[in-house]
């Protein structure tokens, strides 16, 4: 009988994260590379302007041409390398997808500072082992598929209240790839390209077209492990009225609860910028409810209140 081959994993909760971000991997300015907590980077480009690249965040683009392919193109130059599918562990049941997602804890001259979590769809975390699919893609250098197990997973993760959703520092996932000798190779959801409150106020009624990224899983028991392909689903996101939530046209398929949104709205003189509407979540209506959409109107505040208030030294004034 063939030997079965040792699954990778991230034991138990390491110890907490230091209160001061510069303990706890701040990079210096201009280096990119922290610890997965916090990193400093250049100034991200203003929220929804013109770019020339639509791999920028909140690319401006003309109208006339977004019949065709641009927008899911566009979805997949800044966000393909972004998600994560993961399940509880060996148990062939709550799968489901989280995505990178920087929080912009300060800017200060040519640095921001960011402190980085994992975002998913909050009842999907909470089992005590979790497993990662590691997508060679989100590494460097690539590694094979594989499974990366997860001890203490239910703990990792904060839920927020009301909302459905729950993040995880990503720490622990870089110290194991540090570990192992590689690093990640992510793209990830920024301030710049998550939505505003102005933006989600400017959905109505009207169905909006909308892309979900996710990774579907056959969760007949017979799925083959770990092989999560990732997925662009199309549809439409609408508000029934102001104060109404963020609806999605449909249903998610198995794996896609938690998964980041995303739409084009337009702008004046026929331009449209892309956004990163918010989180998918089921409809809590019953299994044949539309899907929902937490908005990053609300997440935004909920995840910035998470990070622990930066110490000054005796010599910074402030």
């Amino acid at each position: 009988m063939p030997e079965t081959p040792e699954i990778p994993e991230i034991p138990a909760p390491s110890q907490p994260i230091p209160e001061d971000p510069e303990a706890a991997g701040a990079a210096p300015a201009a280096d990119t590379d922290g610890e997965g907590v916090d990193a400093t980077a250049g100034p991200e480009p203003e929220h929804g302007a013109a770019a020339p690249d639509l791999g920028e965040p909140g690319f401006a683009h003309s109208a006339a041409v977004v019949a065709g392919s641009l927008v899911p193109d566009s979805v997949l130059q800044v966000a393909a390398r972004a998600t994560l599918p993961f399940q509880a562990a060996r148990a062939d049941l709550s799968f489901a997808t989280a995505f990178w997602y920087n929080d912009l804890i300060e800017t200060g001259g040519d640095h921001e500072v960011i402190r980085q979590y994992l975002v998913t769809a909050a009842p999907r975390t909470r089992f005590e082992i979790g497993q990662w699919t590691l997508r060679g893609d989100l590494t460097d250098p690539e590694q094979p598929l594989d499974e990366l197990v997860m001890g203490g997973f239910a703990k990792r993760w904060t839920v927020l209240d009301g909302l459905g959703v729950a993040v995880m520092p990503t720490v622990d996932l870089h110290l194991h790839a540090e570990r192992k000798g590689w690093r990640w190779d992510t793209q990830e959801i920024t301030d710049g390209l998550a939505a505003q409150p102005d933006d989600i106020a400017a959905i109505g009624d009207d169905p909006l077209p909308a892309y979900v990224l996710g990774h579907e899983a056959d969760d007949s028991g017979a799925s083959a492990h770990p092989d999560r392909p990732q997925a662009l689903l199309a549809g439409e996101v609408r508000r029934a009225a102001p104060d109404a939530p963020l609806t999605w046209s449909g249903q998610l398929p198995t794996g896609f609860d938690g998964s980041p949104v995303f739409a084009a709205l337009p702008l004046p003189d026929e331009q449209l910028k892309l956004l990163c509407l918010g989180v998918a979540l089921p409809g809590a209506g019953g299994p044949d409810a539309p899907a929902t959409v937490v908005a990053f109107a609300e997440l935004r505040s909920a995840i910035h209140a998470l990070a622990p208030r930066r110490r000054r030294h005796w010599w910074q004034r402030g």
